[in-house]
């Protein structure tokens, strides 16, 4: 009971924050009333309805089209449910499991992935690339002996997140090596933080190659290890990485930006179906199906269905914050004496948040198909913390 109590100031407090310019740092320094406490009672069924009142007003300022989420904990889905339009054109409601674009929450996927092969022995976490890959080369020669898995997944690898800028989507494989050859190094892997794609995607191709050396087409064989490793395991069955897929079921989010008179207007995509920084966030999921996978996380590394999808000791490596308190996929936090797992996402003008609480047994997915979100993405996960710390 006292968990759906909790939740609920949650979100009634994200309303707070639609508000004003400032969230307080203090609960007890919020001076205006609290919107909807007079309409929440002790009863935890009182939890959907505070939070469906709060996103439709959320959604009315920021005139957000569509937003679908997820509540979770060890023992499942406490609460999903959709709101607003995926296709405002043809006048089609999200649900929890409409598909939407999730970003570069994805990379933590990559990261449980490259989990799975230490755990099957392919590498190490500290395994150098060039084993993996002999031709392998980053502009300096010593930075090129030393860089491995654990440094292109924490963004410690030295690349600059310039080196993407001149990458087609559309490219190749050897594009992404060429672009990472071509870049001047800004350090020694390891010694300074540089958020980038291309790293990420790295990760996940030179997994899959160690998976096969003889494969032709890395994205594929990416893609593959990914559903077979991952999705599947969790029971993400519409998950995919493919454009043509996702749009083929039916109940696709489209993303939208906002005229000068707050409409929405919708953009043109970017994603096309063979993305070459396909690791780092091409994937299309649901809120329901991502809360599957940060309950598998909750449970380090035992699927819904109680199969053990990876290791504990090498899912947990994932959630180490090293520079910046970026970890391997996730940004690790404390807030408030609580420990946050969480991370934002964009592209094509959706937006997302994905996270947990590991000591708090508590998990969210927030899921929108507007860039124009105000700040619910970066605030969410502190104020949750500063409410479970009272």
């Amino acid at each position: 009971m006292m968990k759906f109590k909790m939740l609920t100031l949650f979100f009634l407090m994200i309303g707070i924050s639609a508000c004003g310019s400032d969230i307080p740092t203090d609960i007890e320094e919020i001076e205006e009333p609290i919107p909807f406490v007079s309409d929440v009672s002790s009863d935890s069924q009182s939890l959907p309805m505070a939070f469906e009142e709060y996103l439709q007003g959320k959604m009315e300022e920021d005139h957000i089209p569509g937003m679908a989420v997820a509540l979770v904990d060890k023992d499942g889905i406490i609460y999903a449910q959709g709101f607003g339009l995926r296709n405002v054109e043809r006048n089609l409601p999200v649900t929890q499991d409409t598909l939407f674009h999730i970003g570069s929450t994805q990379k933590s996927m990559t990261a449980m992935l490259i989990a799975t092969l230490v755990d099957d022995g392919y590498f190490e976490w500290d395994t150098p690339v060039i084993k993996i890959m002999p031709d392998f080369e980053l502009s300096a020669p010593e930075a090129t002996q030393q860089v491995t898995f654990r440094h292109l997944l924490s963004m410690r690898a030295g690349i600059s997140e310039d080196a993407e800028d001149e990458i087609d989507p559309d490219g190749s494989f050897e594009d992404l090596l060429d672009a990472t050859a071509e870049s001047e190094i800004l350090d020694l892997p390891g010694k300074v933080f540089e958020y980038s794609n291309l790293s990420a995607s790295l990760a996940g191709y030179l997994g899959a190659l160690a998976v096969d050396e003889d494969t032709e087409d890395l994205h594929a064989a990416y893609a593959k290890l990914l559903k077979e490793r991952i999705l599947t395991p969790i029971g993400m069955s519409t998950a995919t990485i493919y454009l043509s897929e996702a749009q083929n079921s039916e109940n696709f989010a489209y993303s939208y930006a906002l005229s000068s008179d707050n409409e929405p207007v919708l953009t043109e995509t970017y994603d096309v179906e063979g993305d070459i920084l396909a690791p780092s966030g091409s994937l299309k999921a649901s809120a329901t199906e991502m809360g599957l996978y940060i309950q598998t996380q909750l449970n380090r590394g035992l699927a819904p269905n109680g199969m053990r999808v990876v290791s504990e000791q090498n899912l947990t490596e994932t959630w180490k914050p090293y520079l910046e308190d970026y970890a391997m996929g996730w940004e690790s936090k404390t807030h408030q004496g609580i420990t946050l797992i969480v991370h934002e996402g964009a592209y094509d003008d959706f937006m997302s948040v994905i996270g947990f609480m590991p000591d708090e047994n508590l998990g969210f997915v927030i899921l929108i198909n507007s860039e124009e979100t105000g700040a619910i993405t970066e605030e969410a996960p502190l104020i949750l913390a500063e409410l479970l710390s009272e």
